[in-house]
This record gives C-alpha cells, structure tokens and sequence, in this order.
C-alpha cells in the first residue's frame, strides 16, 4: 500500500508516495515538531517537549520525557508498537540545534510481517 510522502509536493499531477515504515517516519516526525494546541484539527495532538525550556531538556527526569513521548506516539501513531524511545547528543553546528537526537524504535505490521522501525529526531 501506498501513503502520502509529507512534505506534500505536487509531482506532474501527483502527490508523492512513500512505503509505510516511510509514512511512520513522517508522522513520528511531524508529532515531534509540533506542539500540543495548534493544530486546529485536534488540540490534543503533538507532544509536550515543546512546552519544556531547552535548559529543562538536559536538567530535566528524562524518564518523565521518554514516557511523554513515548504516550504521544502510542496515541497518535498506532501502527508502531513496543515504543522504545531514546536520547543522544548530535554534533549539529545548525544555529536553532538543541544538540539532541531522538531515538524511536519499535515494530510494525507490513503485509501481515512483524519488521523492527527505528528512527532519529533531531531536535531543535
């Protein structure tokens, strides 16, 4: 099956595809950058790392942080279970960089198949 590749670029007519470990690798992207509130679909979605300040990230339970997130994706991205999540420095010399990365691993369903996902968020 086919999903829509995000961001959303018209191609000779078309919109672009993506497989589906592809299709989670945008939605668990897009929950992460977007803070809860505003979107006007769903107030409820995105998650909280966002209302943290950047100091708080590295002085802050990341146990709390991991099980945040960890909540957001269960809830908003259902076809990846066994959430693990993870973090670790980046060098990123970009100027808004955290320094931090993300690690989301878990499994998914593709044609009846279990396969492992893992994927890293930068952020900042």
């Amino acid at each position: 099956m086919d999903y829509l590749a995000l961001p959303f670029i018209l191609r000779e007519g078309y919109l672009s595809r993506a497989n589906l470990e592809e299709s989670i690798t945008f939605s668990i992207g897009l929950l992460l950058s977007t803070r809860i509130g505003t979107m006007p679909f769903n107030p409820e979605y995105g998650c909280d790392i966002w209302e943290k300040e950047y100091s708080d990230l590295y002085t802050a339970n990341k146990a709390d942080i991991r099980a945040s997130l960890r909540n957001a994706i269960d809830k908003f991205e259902r076809r990846l279970y066994n959430v693990s999540i993870s973090f670790s420095s980046v060098a990123d010399t970009s100027p808004h960089s955290l320094g931090m990365a993300v690690k989301v691993s878990g499994n998914y369903r593709d044609d009846g198949e279990e396969k492992k996902y893992e994927g890293t968020f930068h952020i900042g």
